[in-house]
């Protein structure tokens, strides 16, 4: 973990100590977005394995393309991108797949057919209405859903907006999916954070963490 001088970097410090073969600046910049790199996932619907190699992809990828950022400190902006391109391709490639056979499928699913069937469709209206949102409000309304706990500083380092303009960007998302889960039927509106994704490092987060520390790419400078 990366001690305190590296957690209270900026963004631009961290990526100039990683493209200088820093590979505990390269642990601390992933610490610093692991959490919502990791909701932009969720928020996609993928199976454990395909978003494992999505985070996996995201993160080699930022490690390949470091040192031509133009802009360091906006990092987390090419992550939400990036993050978002890579789901949406594993997505397209999915839909062509054979389905799963039996034996690879997980624990078995203890809700009556009903209750996934409701659970489907709200969270297919949950993810085209995000899908139609513009920048910013699509990467604020997967963290509201997927990491609602992020501190407003992160949420708008992540999504490219002013601390002071996240407070507004939330109402307005929020306001948007309740209204158009209210009017589809879907009662008491819509669906709260899952709380699966805690502030902090990708190590803490429950279920997965060891999996994601494993696949960690090395820095940029060890390509």
């Amino acid at each position: 973990m990366a001690d305190q001088s590296y957690a209270e970097a900026s963004t631009g410090e961290l990526v100039k100590r990683a493209l200088s073969d820093d590979e505990t600046a390269w642990e601390a910049l992933i610490d610093r977005f692991a959490v919502r790199v990791h909701a932009v996932v969720r928020s996609y619907g993928l199976s454990p394995h395909d978003a494992q190699d999505a985070e996996q992809t995201v993160w080699s990828n930022l490690a390949e393309h470091l040192s031509r950022l133009r802009t360091p400190d906006r990092v987390g902006p090419w992550l939400a991108t990036a993050t978002q391109r890579e789901c949406g391709r594993i997505r397209r490639l999915a839909r062509r797949a054979p389905p799963a056979e039996p034996e690879w499928l997980h624990a078995v699913d203890r809700r009556s057919p009903e209750e996934i069937t409701v659970a489907a469709e709200r969270d297919s209206l949950v993810r085209r209405a995000i899908a139609a949102l513009a920048e910013p409000d699509r990467t604020v309304a997967v963290l509201e859903l997927h990491a609602p706990r992020s501190p407003a500083p992160d949420v708008a380092e992540f999504a490219g907006l002013r601390q002071a303009e996240v407070p507004a960007v939330r109402r307005r998302v929020r306001r948007r999916l309740q209204r158009l889960l209210t009017e589809q039927g879907y009662g008491a509106g819509a669906p709260r954070g899952d709380g699966g994704a805690e502030e902090g490092s990708a190590r803490t987060d429950p279920g997965d963490g060891r999996e994601r520390d494993r696949a960690r790419p090395a820095g940029p400078g060890r390509r």
